[in-house]
């Protein structure tokens, strides 16, 4: 079953043991709407961790991908074919200002190395992979989805790669933000 995310309350609750004396105490609550998915997903008296996640505003999410997809548009000429969509841009920036994860695999041969580095591009056309000799090293973007990076690491990556963005384009990262808006 696939665990899905279930927003809570705090709030004060009586509970009631089984001689029927009430109790008052703090207790996270799902809000109504989640009533049937907490079913689903919890067993009764058992225990759950439970963590907060900080939201991210949706408007500065919104902003940055419209940003990127200005700067993509707007990549001098000599360079935009490089990227073959607004993603892999964007992916691309994500690696290069360090907001990647790394892996390294040691193959027996060189020709081992060079097919696993083909089928690592098949199931993922963003990441970057460099074979040296028998090692292959596969570096793959962060996600920037909510639960990856929270609201800080997000608003970091954010700033990294539209700084990144800006000095490809040369259009400052203000400008870009402001035009972004107007069209999304």
């Amino acid at each position: 079953m696939r665990v899905q995310p279930i927003n809570f309350v705090w709030r004060t609750v009586d509970l009631v043991d089984a001689d029927g004396v009430a109790t008052r105490t703090m207790a996270m609550v799902p809000e109504p709407r989640y009533d049937n998915i907490a079913k689903r997903q919890f067993e009764d008296g058992e225990a759950y961790p439970l963590q907060q996640i900080e939201e991210r505003s949706m408007r500065s999410h919104n902003q940055f991908f419209a940003a990127m997809g200005e700067y993509y548009d707007n990549l001098p000429e000599n360079i935009a074919a490089r990227w073959p969509t607004d993603v892999h841009f964007r992916k691309w920036c994500l690696i290069e200002t360090n907001w990647f994860t790394e892996k390294e695999y040691e193959m027996a041969s060189e020709k081992g190395a060079m097919m696993l580095a083909d089928d690592i591009r098949i199931d993922d056309e963003y990441a970057r992979i460099v074979v040296r000799g028998t090692k292959v090293f596969v570096r793959r973007a962060m996600s920037q989805s909510l639960a990856a990076m929270g609201r800080e690491k997000f608003e970091a990556s954010k700033k990294d790669c539209l700084e990144l963005a800006e000095a490809m384009v040369g259009t400052p990262v203000r400008t870009m933000l402001r035009e972004a808006g107007k069209h999304g």
